[in-house]
């Protein structure tokens, strides 16, 4: 059987930790584990450790679950990459799948993007940032990520990109040019990148025009127009593609030039 994941941020082995009502729930009541049961405790920073149900107190819909965190787990967790990803607000069903790729993908963070041409606002209050948050978790509970996908508070381009300094900055149009796989790549892997995805009208004019201010390059894909989920599930499988055309050789080799 395989082990059941939980996260657990920050827990260390050689201590018991208790986990919150809607994890118990799920470990008791949807995967019918019990006192004795063996998990995988995730506790961020790529830190994985072999756990134990140590007891379940209260029955129904409301146990709570204390976990024995023991030694190391010998677990390899898909690679990360240090990308993140600026996606405009859109209908919240697409952007919910969005950031289930990303996730996947190995993406290092999203940010929801406040954009002039953006049809949608985040309101205060409205749950969607922790919802997007939990999309995260169970997303990285499935695919078997060290770490979550890192969900940042709402940016204009001018704020992420104030934030992002140092990162190469990459605009999703249609007019702009297609990548060669050495363009995001420096001596030590994939280079650390902010990518841009515009809403259903594209990013207006100054919007574009501030971003190349910062040095940002427009980049285009096989199909020009995309639907924002396809336009971030084509960022992260570029990233592993990247990676995967590079290989182990690459630092003494020069014939990698091209996606």
């Amino acid at each position: 059987m395989r082990l059941h994941r939980i996260w657990l941020p920050g827990a260390r082995g050689g201590r018991s930790y208790p986990l919150d009502e809607q994890e118990s729930h799920h470990l008791v009541t949807v995967m019918r584990r019990g006192e004795g049961d063996e998990v995988v405790v995730v506790a961020g920073e790529d830190r994985i450790y072999h756990g134990v149900i140590e007891s379940i107190q209260g029955q129904g819909d409301a146990p709570r679950v204390m976990i024995a965190v023991g030694e190391d787990f010998p677990a390899v967790s898909p690679p990360l990459r240090p990308w993140v990803v600026g996606v405009s607000v859109v209908k919240e069903r697409n952007l919910d799948l969005a950031i289930r790729m990303l996730s996947e993908l190995g993406i290092e963070g999203v940010v929801p993007l406040v954009s002039e041409r953006g049809q949608v606002a985040l309101d205060a209050g409205s749950g969607k940032i922790e919802r997007w948050r939990r999309i995260a978790l169970e997303s990285a509970k499935q695919c078997g990520r060290g770490s979550l996908l890192d969900i940042r508070e709402p940016a204009s381009i001018g704020e992420l990109l104030e934030a992002e300094k140092g990162r190469d900055v990459w605009i999703a149009h249609p007019d702009g040019s297609e990548p060669s796989c050495d363009d995001f790549l420096g001596p030590d892997g994939l280079c650390a990148a902010l990518f841009l995805v515009g809403p259903e009208g594209g990013f207006s004019a100054s919007e574009i025009a501030l971003c190349q201010e910062s040095g940002g390059r427009l980049i285009s894909f096989p199909i020009p127009v995309m639907r924002t989920p396809v336009a971030v599930m084509m960022i992260g499988a570029l990233g592993a593609l990247v990676e995967m055309s590079a290989g182990p050789g690459r630092a003494d080799s020069d014939d990698v030039n091209s996606c």
